[in-house]
């Protein structure tokens, strides 16, 4: 990676009861993980001589930074954060790349169609099936018909070139729900939506839960599966039911009731 995102404020709380040392070594760790995309190496001397840490001030720092916000693991020190960006600069990296194809292909298709460039026409899509003739007895048949009036071609987006982290089929499915809805899938939508998947990715939401997440819920957008919502509260009622059961079953073993707590009781009730 040649940048990465530095957000000050979690820098700084994360840091503050860190001494200068150690807060310069800690930025270098996360400069050389991000540089690398790797997990650090294990050999602290290793590190200390690629941080240019000479001293023993600076070594010392390097031992304690690594300890405090790294985790070792088999394959080196990995950094939870550090590991999420570079996720994410991945996804996006490849959505970008996915866009550059589809947008060189539309202009070699421009260059091998002069007169459609001329006209105004765009070409599809990469790996986009556009449908030549409309199906009878429908609008677009009734507008390709009709004198003065230039029927616009639609372009099949279930059948675009997908990148490999998405099945086809929960790709279909989503477009077929959403042409069930009378809302279907632009080719410019596709591209954003194809983006979008990529950066739910990176946060660890798959394309497929993602998908099943927005038809069960009626979106027209893509959104991730929420969190699990809290268990609903015990009625009042059946509180009433469990206080009457263990009184039973204090009296029934003769045994001296307890402090029930009986919650607050409305008097006007």
């Amino acid at each position: 990676m040649n940048y990465y995102p530095h957000h000050i404020g979690d820098f700084n709380s994360a840091t503050r009861h860190l001494t200068r040392i150690e807060r310069s070594v800690y930025r270098d760790l996360i400069e050389l993980y991000y540089d690398t995309e790797a997990p650090l190496a294990l050999d602290v001397d290793k590190l200390c001589r690629l941080l240019i840490a000479r001293s023993e001030e600076e070594q010392a720092a390097v031992t304690q930074v690594l300890n405090e916000f790294f985790v070792q693991a088999t394959e080196g020190w990995t950094h939870a954060r550090c590991d999420a960006e570079i996720a994410r600069y991945h996804g996006n990296k490849e959505a970008k790349s996915a866009a550059g194809k589809a947008s060189a292909a539309k202009r070699a298709q421009k260059a091998l169609r002069p007169d459609a460039a001329s006209a105004g026409e765009q070409p599809p899509l990469n790996g986009c099936a556009t449908n030549q003739e409309p199906e009878p007895g429908t609008k677009s048949q009734e507008e390709a018909s009709t004198p003065g009036r230039k029927r616009v071609a639609s372009c099949d987006v279930s059948l675009i070139e997908l990148p490999e982290w998405l099945d086809r089929e929960d790709w279909v499915s989503w477009v077929a729900d959403r042409k069930a809805r009378k809302k279907p899938v632009t080719e410019e939508g596709a591209r954003r939506q194809l983006q979008q998947l990529a950066g739910y990715l990176a946060e660890g939401f798959p394309a497929r839960a993602v998908i099943a997440n927005s038809i069960a819920s009626g979106y027209q957008g893509l959104f991730p599966p929420r969190a699990a919502s809290r268990s609903a509260p015990v009625s009042r009622a059946r509180q009433r039911a469990d206080w009457s059961s263990e009184l039973r079953d204090v009296l029934a073993e003769g045994r001296a009731p307890r402090e029930i707590d009986m919650g607050v009781i409305d008097a006007g009730h």
